[in-house]
């Protein structure tokens, strides 16, 4: 039988091996014919990067970087490409593997190290770069170098266009060469200079510029030269002239030189801008923060500063590119000053960069006017044709609903772009077809969730109509709320009008909040009264309390904030305000936290007979501030938490056995041989009454008076309630008096005690 099992097994395991093996060449095959190398990729490596296009025949692959002029051949087997790439003379060999999904790559080669890709979204294509004046190669040439700094690797490609080698040097690699442009730039944004005072011509063919330092006497010398057919060219600087300008800039800057992301700290109008347009290339990543911390949002009200810093940016962007911004390294980039900087000025205002305080380190973003006017300045330069200068700044904040619908409006229809105060007409239009069809729609929802509820079990077949109002109003806020950013709705339309309506949705949701909470806790209630659960109306009451009082300050909270209240003083007042309260309302607080007590306590329940020093009966009701107890007489005690958490209690409607102290007093006929017959017929009639513990009940005489011979019975009745105790001794009494009646005794005047 062991041979046998053994025998299973190893055919199991081999069939599972074959199943594997199968599968898994089946899968490799399939790798193999799915791995598809063509197409676009953004590369990287250690000291720069680049768009790749491949093409790909069989398993043989060809590639180029347009912007660096290298060419790649590989030969592809599986998911692995072996190959080499080309520089010129220069050549050195590569491995990459292609990740499973196919979607990028990791490799090394011999010279650069390691080397990773990514499919590209869109292939892309090579920029020209104009050289025809010496102004439109040295603007050309800042523009692509500020790109490829920032991020657009490829820019570096394009920058190389503008740059002229030494012809009597031996030939560099293309990649040496974008090496030498990367240092001759960040040389060149250690100076300050106006792209535009560069000359358009210069009859001997050389032009000589001087980039300075302000503040300094350190000196970049420039050369740009034009070559046999017209075209003007940068002469690369040599290395030593490079190094010592470096040196003599670097210390310009004293103990606080400028590293690659120094700018991030704000502390230049070249910094700031430099923020964001770097930010807004990358307005989907990490970039929107960093774009939004240059805008000075001070005087927007800070209900507005979410929904319009994005309005903001998208008009300073668009303000920047219509105006053809080339001048990043016209603005200062030294700490040292702190005079504001003009970036654009216009008749209906200006784009200016200064710092946000007097003192050291205060960063510099745009001002609180640049923010205010920059819809203006919009307006006024939106009909201006593209420019052909290289794309700059670079990136793009995502085209908003609004400007492609104002787009659309100029395109179909400019007649609509005329002015009501600060509003186009287009978007009055707008807001007032679109609110009645709004307000109508939600009207029609609350009435609808309203019917809804009526549906619910132990709910009011009919809402307070100050309930669905709340509704309709909340509904009607939550839908518009998007409006004003998508029709373009300036900050200052708004500004007074925010408060109220904020106010009144605040109001509609704590409404609706708190008739939530009625009908939560009705429901729970009268879940808890089906099911034997530990919650009771204490919990509950507690419960609804606490959550009506977070609904209150969550809505003084929300006011506050529309009307630009801030939290902090907020908190002072209540924190004042509420030793006040505290001072003038002690008892109300303690009946509040005693109803805390007797919910974490537990000492009884609705329905418990207590007894305590101020009430004694059935616990009809326990509110936040007081509880209800009925007395036998059919009073109603209210007695407030506080004393009632500090009080002794008794609950009798809790006990496990209920105890009973009767004393009777026979009067007539006493002789022994009655009361022993009487006493073994009341332990008789003991025992057989499951109402009654017989080993806990005991019958005898205690005592010989004048008037008669007294008894003692004491019994533990095994009960769970009032009405149970009461019927039990109801019945065994009268059982007592006729077995006391039967044998001849008469029974006379005594008492109970309980």
């Amino acid at each position: 039988m062991k041979h046998f099992l053994l025998r299973i097994f190893s055919l199991f395991c081999v069939c599972t091996l074959s199943v594997v093996t199968l599968a898994d060449g089946g899968a490799a095959e399939s790798r193999v014919e799915s791995r598809a190398w063509a197409g676009a990729w953004d590369t990287a490596w250690s000291d720069g990067g680049g768009r790749l296009i491949l093409e790909q025949s069989g398993d043989t692959i060809t590639g180029r970087y347009p912007q660096r002029g290298v060419r790649i051949e590989a030969r592809a087997s599986g998911d692995q490409l072996q190959g080499r790439w080309f520089d010129g003379d220069h050549s050195d060999s590569f491995v990459v593997v292609l990740s499973r999904d196919g979607q990028s790559f990791t490799g090394r080669d011999d010279r650069y190290g390691w080397w990773s890709g990514m499919r590209a979204k869109a292939s892309g294509s090579a920029q020209t770069l104009s050289c025809a004046t010496p102004r439109d190669v040295f603007v050309n040439f800042v523009a692509a170098a500020n790109r490829a700094r920032d991020g657009d690797e490829d820019s570096w490609g394009t920058a190389a266009q503008a740059i002229e080698f030494d012809a009597a040097a031996a030939p560099e690699p293309r990649m040496v060469q974008i090496r030498r442009i990367r240092e001759l730039f960040s040389v060149m944004d250690l100076t300050t200079f106006r792209t535009w005072e560069v000359a358009t011509d210069e009859p001997s063919g050389v032009l000589t510029l001087e980039l300075q330092q302000p503040r300094s006497d350190a000196v970049l010398k420039l050369t740009i030269r034009r070559d046999g057919a017209g075209q003007w060219h940068i002469v690369m600087p040599g290395t030593d002239q490079l190094v010592a300008a470096r040196k003599a800039l670097v210390a310009g800057f004293g103990a606080n030189p400028p590293t690659d992301q120094s700018f991030k700290s704000l502390q230049s109008a070249r910094d700031a801008m430099r923020c964001f347009l770097v930010g807004s290339a990358d307005w989907d990543g990490e970039g929107k923060a960093l774009a939004m911390s240059t805008l000075d949002l001070s005087r927007f009200p800070e209900t507005l500063r979410d929904t319009d810093s994005e309005l903001v940016a998208g008009y300073l962007f668009r303000t920047l590119q219509a105006i053809n911004f080339n001048g990043l390294q016209s603005l200062p980039n030294n700490s040292s000053s702190r005079d504001p900087a003009t970036v654009f000025r216009h008749q209906h205002g200006s784009i200016v960069l200064a710092p946000t305080g007097p003192e050291a380190g205060a960063p510099w973003k745009f001002t609180p006017q640049t923010v205010e006017q920059i819809s203006e300045l919009y307006f006024a330069t939106s009909q201006l044709p593209p420019s052909t200068t290289i794309q700059s700044p670079q990136g793009w904040v995502p085209s908003a609903t609004y400007f492609r619908l104002r787009q659309f409006v100029s395109d179909h229809a400019p007649f609509l772009l005329g002015r009501v105060k600060r509003i186009e007409v287009w978007q009055l239009l707008v807001v007032l077809v679109v609110i009645p069809i709004t307000m109508f729609s939600a009207r029609l929802l609350s009435l609808l969730a309203c019917r809804l509820l009526a549906r619910i079990p132990g709910v009011a077949a009919t809402q307070p109509r100050w309930f669905s109002w709340s509704a309709t109003v909340l509904i009607f806020a939550m839908v518009v709320r998007t409006l004003p950013m998508l029709l373009g709705i300036p900050e200052r339309a708004r500004e007074f009008t925010i408060p109220y309506i904020g106010t009144l949705v605040t109001i509609s949701g704590a409404v609706v909040a708190w008739h939530g909470v009625t009908l939560l806790s009705a429901l729970l209630m009268k879940f808890a009264m089906r099911t034997a659960t530990t919650t009771d109306e204490l919990t509950l009451n507690l419960l609804r309390a606490c959550l009506r009082v977070a609904i209150c300050v969550v809505a003084a909270f929300g006011i506050a904030y529309f009307f630009a209240v801030p939290a902090s003083n907020m908190l002072a007042g209540l924190g004042i305000g509420g030793l006040a309260v505290a001072l003038a309302s002690r008892a109300t607080l303690a009946n509040f936290f005693g109803a805390g007590i007797l919910v974490a306590d537990r000492p009884f329940r609705s329905g418990d007979w207590i007894r305590s020093q101020m009430a004694e009966g059935v616990v009809e009701a326990v509110g936040i501030r007081s509880t209800r107890v009925r007395t036998t007489q059919g009073d109603v005690i209210i007695v407030p938490n506080g004393n009632l958490a500090d009080a002794t209690i008794v609950n009798q409607g809790i006990r496990n056995h209920r105890l009973m102290n009767i004393q009777l007093t026979v009067v007539d006929g006493a002789s022994p041989s009655k009361l022993e017959q009487f006493i073994e017929a009341v332990r008789a009639r003991v025992q057989g009454d499951p109402a009654f513990i017989p080993q806990e009940t005991s019958v005898g005489v205690i005592g010989i008076l004048a008037t008669g011979v007294q008894l003692q019975i004491n019994g533990a009745l095994s009960v769970n309630s009032d009405d149970a105790e009461f019927q039990a001794k109801h019945v065994f009494l009268v059982d007592v008096m006729r077995t006391a009646d039967q044998i001849g005794l008469s029974l006379g005047k005594g008492f109970v005690r309980e």
